[in-house]
């Protein structure tokens, strides 16, 4: 009779761990979706948060798309998807999302040797190349109404549209497109703010998140640091500028 009661006890506890309530946090471990691209980059950000969230361990798992990621969360095979996913009304309206951890800016480049683009007002009534993780299609028609923006998967399908000439620009995350031989304009598009996204039920998980986001020295505060540096420069230029036309 003990050997079957302990089958029951082990049975019932797996059944729980594999239903397990988001309301509640998992403290022997942390399950995190990420994507092959960045899975290095956000390792020690994950390790900061998990360790201020007093979780020991964190596993991550990689995910092909953001689709897959999207549906493992909702399975409950992982906790968060913490992979410098932009911040936007759609997963709002279906995710939990945490307080922005960084920022990223949007920007456009073209092939080196294009000679069709010279300032952004060009690219209207183009075709131009965009990844939806880091920007919508929705976002370029605010910039240029008669564009015709092309998704692509990642940024090497995006280079292949421009070399194939169906597309005339690349609009992705600086961060993304400087390690490239792309010619980048130096205006900035847009300014978009990195989330991690959980489960509709995992408020907690959220907020546990969210506080230990607050003490940490991750990415929000530097980023926040350079951000204000980069305006005060940008201010004293125009300032420089404007007292040069006076003389």
């Amino acid at each position: 009779m003990r050997i079957y009661a302990f089958m029951l006890v082990i049975i019932f506890t797996a059944a729980l761990s594999h239903g397990r309530n988001f309301a509640s946090i998992r403290k022997d471990a942390f399950t995190v979706g990420v994507s092959k691209s960045d899975s290095a980059a956000e390792c020690d950000f994950i390790a900061d948060i998990t360790a201020k969230m007093k979780i020991p361990r964190f596993r991550l798992v990689v995910f092909e798309n953001a689709n897959a990621a999207q549906k493992l969360l909702l399975e409950g095979k992982i906790d968060a998807i913490i992979s410098k996913i932009t911040h936007s009304q759609r997963l709002e309206a279906n995710f939990l999302l945490s307080a922005p951890y960084a920022k990223t800016e949007i920007a456009v480049a073209t092939l080196a040797n294009n000679s069709e683009i010279w300032t952004l007002a060009d690219l209207n009534g183009k075709s131009i190349a965009f990844i939806p993780k880091e920007i919508q299609g929705e976002q370029i028609k605010e910039f240029w109404q008669n564009s015709k923006p092309i998704a692509a998967s990642a940024l090497r399908e995006a280079i292949k549209l421009l070399q194939k000439g169906e597309a005339v620009a690349i609009i992705a995350n600086k961060e993304t497109l400087k390690d490239t031989t792309l010619k980048i304009f130096p205006n900035i598009l847009a300014e978009n703010s990195i989330v991690a996204i959980f489960a509709p039920k995992s408020q907690t998980l959220q907020e546990e998140f969210n506080k230990a986001l607050s003490s940490s020295k991750s990415f929000n505060q530097e980023n926040q640091g350079s951000d204000r540096k980069e305006r005060i420069l940008q201010l004293l230029n125009e300032l420089q500028k404007e007292i040069k036309e006076l003389k």
